[in-house]
């Protein structure tokens, strides 16, 4: 099975980690080391246990790497969804 079927079948229930599944190749850890976040961080923020706090520096890296170009495209919360 090569990696693109494989990132195919990844899902979320995290805005945040379905728009890395979406626009990126990058697994949890790659997109969290070039954004300057410490993967338990993105952990905590996908599971939904704490909310997103960036510096400057790591929300513009973020969009770049999801390819974001608008605020707008951001999620509002980056955890799971309230059911």
């Amino acid at each position: 099975m090569n990696a693109k079927s494989k990132r195919q079948k990844q899902e979320s229930d995290s805005p945040l980690d379905a728009l890395r599944i979406e626009r990126t190749d990058l697994n949890q850890d790659e997109l969290a080391m070039r954004c300057g976040i410490p993967r338990a961080t993105y952990q905590r923020w996908i599971s939904g246990k704490t909310e997103a706090r960036l510096t400057v520096s790591q929300f513009k890296k973020l969009c770049h790497e999801l390819k974001i170009e608008r605020v707008n495209e951001l999620p509002e919360h980056f955890g799971p969804q309230s059911k």
